[in-house]
């Protein structure tokens, strides 16, 4: 190239491409972050977020994102349509992913909420003689993901306008997710990036004179649809909700309790800084090369454990701002917990004769989709009347002993056999 400027802002253009981090978690991973939060949302809680999220400004196009128009109950017309549980929950996951559709500056009035800095907060670090070693003199951007989920939580706590809210709520529910993915908090310095990779972003993993170029980043943010691909165009209710109930029956809200840390977006930031400068760049990751099917299976691994924690974390945040916890009651009136033990046919059929084995087992009565899909049902007596529950079984018990020193160290309360 003969005009040194023109190929001097060629270059430059090339490297602006990777001076930013590229978006954390795909829509797929911000999407089932999001329905693992609804999952754990009370009713209250749900039915107060789409109420806000429907009263964003116009310009966000955040409303627009409703499957259909929010004012209309199509539950019986036309016939077949689906219910407005469902398509609450579907609005609920995609608005997680807004913050990643506003980039695209295409679209002026709604590129407006783009936030770039929002979306990570580097803890710049370097490997010295096996160690790591953080570098805390290199600075951050002022806004960044930490101190926004901050702030946004303020503004949902606060008497703020809906319109005002909404917009915190949507920044909330994506942030939740990124400060959950590694490279979203760590800026890894060498000698070939004396400012940091970026979150991986300047760390390429095609040959350097390949036509499409892929980086750490990407592979990190697109590690689910990469190990378990959308087969046949399937919807995301198809595609998603299965990847997210096998991600909560791995990792059970019961096991991840303690580590919950409501509200405390420091620490999640740090435990994403932790996994990424001490698991994601061993000695066999090299650059201009992909990965080897080991390290995608850690990966994957790594992601399902994060993204389930990013659900929890944000669905428990949820009900401390929006009321109810549906962890506990699944009938408040009558005082009925979410969590029981009973005797019960086990595993459950189709028609359960009578002559079924029966199991000491930990019911829940508060089951994901609840309502939405056939469950086996449980009798309890409340003021003299006979109710029904349905429920899933959550584990089974070999012994009543067994199941009693489960209740006295989980607080089940209610155990009958």
């Amino acid at each position: 190239m003969k005009n040194p400027i023109i190929k001097f802002l060629l270059v430059s253009l090339l490297l602006f491409a990777f001076a930013f981090p590229a978006f954390a978690w795909d829509d797929s991973g911000h999407k089932l972050v999001a329905y693992i939060a609804w999952q754990q949302m009370s009713p209250e809680a749900r039915e107060k977020a789409i109420k806000i999220l429907l009263n964003a400004p116009e310009d966000s196009q955040l409303n627009a994102l409703y499957p259909t128009p929010p004012d209309e109950d199509f539950t019986t017309y036309p016939i077949g349509a689906r219910s407005k549980a469902a398509k609450q929950r579907d609005y609920f996951m995609i608005v997680a992913y807004w913050a990643d559709i506003v980039r695209n500056r295409k679209y002026e009035k709604r590129y407006k909420y783009h936030h770039g800095t929002w979306h990570y907060l580097d803890t710049y670090w370097r490997e010295s003689n096996g160690k790591i070693e953080t570098l805390p003199e290199m600075e951050n951007d002022k806004e960044n993901v930490v101190e926004r989920l901050f702030e946004f939580d303020k503004v949902l706590r606060s008497d703020a306008k809906d319109a005002e809210k909404a917009i915190a709520l949507a920044w909330i529910l994506h942030l939740s997710g990124d400060v959950h993915q590694p490279l979203h908090a760590s800026g890894r310095v060498t000698s070939e990036e004396p400012k940091g990779d970026q979150g991986g972003n300047t760390f390429l993993l095609t040959p350097k004179d390949a036509k499409v170029k892929e980086n750490l980043h990407w592979f990190w943010d697109s590690i689910v649809v990469r190990t378990v691909p959308r087969k046949a165009d399937a919807s995301d209710a198809e595609y998603l909700l299965p990847i997210g109930n096998a991600i909560m029956k791995k990792y059970p809200l019961t096991k991840m309790q303690n580590r919950l840390e409501p509200g405390k977006f420091d620490a999640w930031q740090q435990e994403s800084f932790k996994i990424a400068s001490t698991r994601l760049y061993p000695k066999t990751l090299i650059r201009n090369q992909m990965p080897s099917a080991a390290y995608n299976k850690m990966a994957f691994g790594i992601a399902e454990e994060q993204i389930a924690l990013a659900g929890y974390r944000l669905g428990t945040l949820l009900n401390q701002i929006f009321g109810g916890n549906v962890a506990e009651m699944a009938d408040s009136d009558n005082n009925v917990p979410c969590k029981i033990i009973r005797k019960v046919p086990y595993p459950v059929t189709q028609t359960n004769p009578s002559s079924s084995k029966t199991e000491i087992a930990l019911l829940n009565l508060c089951p994901q989709d609840k309502g939405m899909m056939a469950r086996p049902m449980t009798s309890l007596m409340i003021n003299g009347a006979v109710k029904m529950f349905e429920y899933d079984v959550d584990r089974v018990f070999k012994t009543e002993r067994a199941a009693r020193d489960y209740a006295a160290k989980n607080g089940v309360k209610d155990v009958s056999f």
